[in-house]
């Protein structure tokens, strides 16, 4: 359940991806699904299967028997089946919304910042700006795509509408570079001092087996999602939906780093 507030929305309604009722209340009168709800860290396989895999069927249902016009899934690029727990179960929310009978859109979304999530990207991005310490897994060369916040709204506001975009699976991406490269550029544009520190891939493999019982700053499956191969961004992602990124020093300027 989303327990804050929504700013700047019109009406809200309570819902819970738990509460089958919960949400068949929720989509009663509505035209198209966003559906962006998702577990993302979990020291538990079943807590992704739960909301992840079971929440997403559960909204489906409910959307079939309100007759919804288009249901619009937001996804990850970490979808491998070597990815962990969590990319297996979005991989298996995809196959139930391509399995649905309904008008769908998928769509894969990359390394999101400017969200001032405090997770992955933007937790690299937190620190250069803190001027702290930027921890990176071994020789930091895991590929990322990341994309600013602003740049993935557009997109996914016409695939709630766009008609030519229906029944697609869709990979955004922004420019691509490797962990490393990113945080070096994060240090350098915000010029807090940071300092980029290696974790050795055998003290990440040790800790995030120790996390599935203890609560450590870690994840069990964040070692194999990261590591895992990822599909390309899509063409179709720019030509039916609008998706333009802007290059990493702009985001970064929009997050407020210098121009210098």
């Amino acid at each position: 359940m989303h327990r804050r507030a929504v700013e700047g929305a019109d009406y809200t309604v309570p819902g819970d991806l738990g509460d089958a009722r919960s949400l068949q209340a929720a989509v009663a009168g509505v035209d198209a699904i966003l559906h962006l709800a998702a577990t993302t860290h979990a020291r538990r396989r079943r807590a992704y299967e739960q909301a992840n895999v079971g929440g997403t069927e559960r909204l489906l249902a409910a959307a079939r028997r309100h007759g919804i016009r288009r249901f619009v899934h937001v996804s990850t690029r970490a979808i491998s089946a070597l990815g962990g727990a969590y990319s297996e179960s979005k991989r298996r929310a995809e196959m139930a919304v391509s399995a649905s009978g309904l008008e769908h859109v998928i769509v894969r979304l990359p390394e999101v910042y400017g969200m001032g999530s405090g997770e992955g990207v933007d937790q690299i991005l937190e620190q250069a700006r803190d001027g702290r310490r930027i921890l990176v897994v071994g020789d930091g060369q895991h590929e990322v795509c990341p994309v600013f916040v602003d740049d993935v709204l557009a997109p996914l506001a016409e695939a709630l509408d766009t008609e030519r975009a229906a029944n697609i699976t869709y990979t955004l991406a922004g420019p691509c570079m490797t962990v490393r490269e990113f945080a070096e550029t994060c240090a350098r544009a915000f010029g807090a001092g940071a300092r980029l520190a290696s974790v050795p891939v055998a003290a990440v493999r040790v800790g995030a087996a120790v996390a599935r019982v203890v609560p450590l700053p870690i994840y069990p499956d964040q070692l194999a999602r990261l590591r895992a191969p990822k599909p390309h961004g899509s063409q179709e992602a720019n030509e039916k939906l609008g998706f333009a990124p802007r290059d990493l020093l702009a985001g970064l300027e929009a997050c407020g780093a210098s121009k210098s």
